[in-house]
């Protein structure tokens, strides 16, 4: 994994900032190589760090001010190595620079209608199924209508009473025609919003009329509904079968785990010691708290199938694997005042916030100087011939007398009739809505269009016209081009400097050696009774699957078997083994459920690794190695004052708005 400096943290994580004290905002506080950074820019960085950074060392206000200069360092660096000029960071930031600014191009005062509605619907889920024609958004005028009639003879057919799981097997065209188009359960938010509106809105039992989506046509028949069941927490002990494993498939033996569930042995015991789910067998087997439409279909039916927290369910299989779940405890849908902010959010975030684009765009027709936008001139209606309504099929002319006549202003830009004649021009590519006349589709269009380029004009403004923005958009381009640097500097020479990587190992070699390693057969058994027949079988050389015939009979599991080589510290070894070669004695730690006989096989003694071998690990300690280099030089040749009047009243500003 690629190293990350702590000062990158300020370019990845992105919190709401409190403005800073007026009076020092402004000032002076450091000046590097004569280039002076204001206070308020070191306060806004440091307050939007505070909650992420964990080492409380760097939560100093001192200490976090020599972080922010070696931060100021590394962009110098990176400026005078010409990175910001590369042509894959130039793509990253227009990249990204579209993508931030989205959530800029909108209301932040979401309405309380669409957030009442997200709730109301977020207490209820619908089970559906669909019939979708395929068109993009973009399609060709023949293309469009050739999906809208697919989609409107598919309408009539259900009218006239056809099945229409058998329509959606035979006329779908999407991935779930196979499945009857069934979408099985959803809520808000998991789907469009123009199809959560259909789904939401059809009754029980009934179909939609046809609506449009960026996917193309759809139909949506409402199977059921049913109230939110809330969230769950639950924990697992999952078996999947290995690639080239030579043990027994995962059927059976998550099948042995049940039996040992079953008989009462320990749940969170049983998946550390046997779940194949490493990120949750530490655990116990414990995942994070999931909804119905979080995880695998099969895998949240069984979990919201349980009723009492402690119910564990019988073995089920996922496209994953094999699963034993176990309710730890249900949580209920939170209440509307407790919901309404994380609501409010998601709705920014989500293309409903198209419903309050026209609030927005009043507001900053009050911030903007716009002129002549409310209505057309008369001579367009007459520049523009009947294809525009009649056939959909209107062409720009260019040699028309007028076109560079203004339409309306937006500050100091102009824009022309000739502007919007051609944007009509390409909008009849992507519109079929019927209109009255040509004057109210002109209408429409001269609406939109200037709608459009206060939009536009605001989003090609935006770091002039909005300090936020501003200061969000450079914290990326700064945050790209230290990674760069990083990788530049540290990770890239550690990765291609064959030299210095062979020298550093050589030096270290002593650091990287393999742990003493053992061979051998594990047996976990029910009880000492049984763990001492097992070990005197191993004794006598029974074979490992003979010794399971005799013991695991009548559909009970009295021992479990596992082998192979394992470094001295295995988990699974008992706290207090004795390696040595042969047959151990029975060992049980206290608070394990199973007796353990251990019969090691072969024993390798601690040898120093190879390059190759050590080789992950190696690069890392090198990369570290070079990192902590330059820094400890990055400040050479470099005139760097602090302002020590300032500083103090920056860190009293910090301290109040921290009480």
């Amino acid at each position: 994994m690629k190293y990350i400096s702590s000062l990158l943290l300020i370019s990845v994580f992105f919190l709401t900032v409190k403005a800073t004290a007026q009076d020092i905002g402004d000032k002076t506080l450091l000046t590097i190589d004569g280039t002076d950074y204001d206070a308020g820019t070191f306060m806004k960085f440091y307050f939007k760090n505070i909650d992420i950074v964990q080492d409380e060392d760097q939560k100093n206000i001192d200490n976090y001010l020599d972080l922010y200069i070696d931060y100021r360092l590394k962009l110098q660096q990176a400026y005078s190595l010409d990175l910001h000029k590369k042509e894959d960071y130039l793509k990253e930031i227009e990249s990204t620079r579209s993508s931030i600014a989205q959530a800029y191009l909108t209301d932040n005062e979401v309405s309380d209608q669409l957030v009442r509605e997200a709730y109301e619907r977020g207490n209820k889920e619908v089970n559906a199924s669909h019939i979708l024609i395929k068109v993009d958004r973009a399609a060709s005028p023949a293309d469009t209508l050739k999906a809208w009639n697919k989609i409107h003879d598919v309408e009539q057919e259900l009218k006239d009473g056809a099945s229409f799981s058998s329509l959606a097997r035979t006329k779908s065209e999407g991935p779930s025609a196979g499945n009857e188009g069934n979408l099985g359960w959803f809520g808000s938010f998991r789907m469009v919003y123009e199809f959560e509106n259909a789904a939401f809105e059809t009754e029980k039992g009934s179909f939609s009329k046809p609506f449009r989506t960026d996917f193309g046509y759809h139909i949506v028949y409402v199977n059921d509904t049913r109230p939110n069941p809330g969230e769950l927490t639950v924990a697992h002990i999952m078996a999947f079968d290995k690639k080239d494993s030579d043990s027994k498939n995962a059927q059976e033996r998550i099948l042995e785990i049940y039996k040992q569930v079953q008989s009462g042995k320990d749940f969170k015991q049983l998946a550390r010691e046997f779940s194949d789910d490493g990120n949750s067998a530490a655990r116990g087997g414990k995942l994070n708290k999931f909804g119905t439409g979080g995880v695998d279909e099969v895998f949240a039916n069984a979990a919201f199938a349980l009723k009492n927290v402690g119910d564990y369910s019988e073995p089920i299989k996922t496209k994953f694997g094999w699963h034993i779940i176990k309710l730890l405890e249900k949580h209920p849908v939170k209440s509307y005042d407790d919901l309404k902010k994380e609501l409010e959010n998601k709705i920014k975030k989500s293309p409903r916030s198209r419903k309050i684009t026209e609030g927005f765009i009043n507001k900053l027709k009050t911030l903007y100087n716009i002129e002549g936008q409310n209505a057309l001139p008369k001579n367009v209606y007459t520049m523009v011939n009947d294809t525009l309504l009649l056939s959909g099929k209107y062409k720009f002319d260019d040699q028309l007398t007028g076109l560079d006549q203004k339409l309306f202003t937006i500050n100091e830009v102009s824009y022309k009739i000739g502007d919007f004649l051609k944007y009509v021009e390409t909008k009849m590519a992507k519109d079929f809505k019927p209109y009255p006349s040509k004057k109210a589709k002109l209408d429409a269009y001269c609406t939109e269009y200037s709608n459009d380029q206060i939009m536009s004009y605001y989003d090609k403004n935006l770091e002039r016209d909005n300090k936020e923005f501003r200061f969000l958009y450079n914290e990326f381009k700064e945050g790209f081009l230290v990674f760069d640097l990083i990788e530049t500097e540290i990770w890239n020479k550690a990765k291609n400097d064959s030299i210095g990587l062979n020298e550093y190992f050589n030096n270290h070699r002593e650091d990287y050696k393999w742990k003493r390693r053992l061979d051998i057969v594990l047996t976990q058994n029910v009880s000492r009774d049984i763990a001492e027949n097992v070990r005197q079988q191993l004794i006598k050389k029974v074979a490992i699957d003979d010794i399971k015939s005799i013991l695991n009979i009548d559909n009970k599991t009295q021992v479990i078997v596992s082998s192979g080589e394992v470094e001295e510290t295995y988990n699974r070894l008992p706290d207090n083994f004795e390696i040595k070669l042969g047959v151990s004695s029975v060992y049980h730690d206290a608070g394990d459920s199973f007796y353990k006989v251990i019969d090691v096989k072969g024993i390798k003694e601690p040898t120093n690794k190879t390059l190759e071998e050590a080789r992950g690990s190696v690069v890392n300690d090198y990369q570290q190695e070079l990192e902590k280099n330059w820094l400890d030089n990055l400040r050479n040749g470099h005139q760097i004052k602090v302002s020590k009047k300032v500083f103090k009243k920056v860190k009293k500003a910090i301290e109040n708005q921290l009480d």
